[in-house]
């Protein structure tokens, strides 16, 4: 579910996939960017290494590629400016595939669908619907489909505001310096567990908005580099058939992430 991202931030950090690199001999080594701050898909850990569902994936993508592969870590505005200017070779970081993004990269076929939701205090009385957030203001991380959803759906009828990271916006959900947050289902489902006191909840059911959300997550690309897509879409097919992506999901979430 992410994100238009054309701001200009490029601090970027260095963590090597665990890969075998005199296994994987087939062409150069690829650099893939994520953001290193959107558990559980991608995070830094304490130790400085960058770990998660996208990164695990990311490594089981370039075995069947056979190629090394380092992961980087990128502001989430600057992360396709960093890809038009060869910071790094591909995006795997939450981000959706819309028409709007696709005007300036390429994408490769799914490897993820992730559901988004709502989130708020447990009394609030906010189910999600827009007769209950009417008023009310709302959270969502800068540049994502879940601020683009907010102000599709709800235009005026709130007061909207953007966060850099999800960190800080699960921050002034819980001071309640936002009333409702959005995010993903995998992630809304992080915060809710993690609050001992359960003073937060999901508001409501999945979103759903195709046109919003498009078909689903992928891994983002320079459009003319059209035989990196074609890699990406036979291992993104293979890790879906034999079972792999499902394994790798079920170490993080609890729904299916399959497309």
């Amino acid at each position: 579910m992410k994100r238009l991202a054309l701001g200009l931030a490029m601090s970027l950090c260095v963590s090597t996939l665990g890969l075998s690199t005199a296994a994987l001999a087939e062409g150069p080594a690829l650099r893939i960017a994520t953001e290193g701050a959107y558990p559980p898909f991608n995070l830094t850990k304490p130790d400085g290494q960058v770990g998660g569902l996208e990164v695990d994936l990311a490594n089981a993508l370039c075995e069947r590629m056979k190629r090394t592969c380092t992961i980087v870590t990128q502001d989430w505005d600057g992360i396709i400016p960093g890809l038009m200017t060869r910071k790094y070779d591909a995006i795997m970081a939450t981000m959706n595939i819309t028409p709007e993004r696709a005007k300036a990269i390429a994408f490769s076929v799914p490897y993820m669908v992730v559901p988004a939701y709502f989130v708020a205090a447990t009394d609030s009385g906010i189910d999600g619907t827009p007769q209950t957030l009417k008023g009310k203001t709302v959270g969502a991380q800068t540049s994502t489909t879940h601020y683009r959803y907010v102000e599709k759906h709800l235009g005026d009828a709130v007061t909207l505001r953007s966060y850099d990271t999800a960190g800080n916006l699960l921050a002034d959900l819980k001071s309640g310096r936002v009333d409702a947050a959005i995010t993903t289902g995998a992630t809304a489902t992080d915060w809710v567990k993690a609050d001992a006191s359960k003073a937060l909840a999901l508001a409501g059911k999945p979103l759903v908005d195709q046109d919003v959300f498009g078909p689903g997550v992928g891994v983002g690309l320079r459009k003319e580099d059209t035989d990196l897509k074609a890699s990406f879409d036979a291992a993104i097919a293979s890790v879906v058939q034999d079972g792999t992506l499902a394994r790798i999901a079920a170490k993080y979430v609890d729904f299916s992430v399959t497309p």
